[in-house]
């Protein structure tokens, strides 16, 4: 990964599968990539964000993927979003649906993960987020 950018920016796609959520990525990825920025989509949607480990020796391949113009413009043809989307909701996650590593942390009937999400999000470099969408 290039090193030599203004800043990180991570696109997710939350709530309702819908139209236009591919050509909506693609707009700001390749908007973004041409102003000097990275970019990176995090796969399905909330979900990708609160699954993922903050640790470099862990795989986190199906929580989130780089983004390049060669990439979105394949996908912002079709409809829907190739990122995919989750209904989780970070400030509301039910005990049932956090993840193995974050149970002792987050044992209540419903936690607040979104100091996860801060920390995640640092851990990867992102500068900026663009959740599209519900949820």
């Amino acid at each position: 990964m290039a090193t030599n950018h203004r800043g990180t920016i991570a696109i997710l796609t939350g709530g309702g599968d819908v139209p236009g959520l591919n050509p909506a990525i693609r707009a700001v990825t390749f908007r973004a990539i041409r102003e000097g920025y990275r970019v990176i989509g995090i796969r399905r949607g909330w979900a990708g964000l609160v699954d993922m480990v903050p640790d470099p020796q862990a795989d986190n391949r199906r929580n989130y993927q780089i983004l390049t113009e060669d990439i979105v413009d394949r996908a912002g043809r079709t409809g829907g979003t190739f990122l995919h989307t989750s209904r989780t909701r970070p400030s509301h996650l039910p005990r049932s649906i956090v993840p193995a590593h974050l149970r002792d942390q987050y044992n209540e009937e419903i936690n607040d993960v979104t100091p996860q999400i801060l920390k995640n999000l640092e851990f990867m470099g992102v500068d900026y987020l663009i959740p599209i969408g519900g949820d």
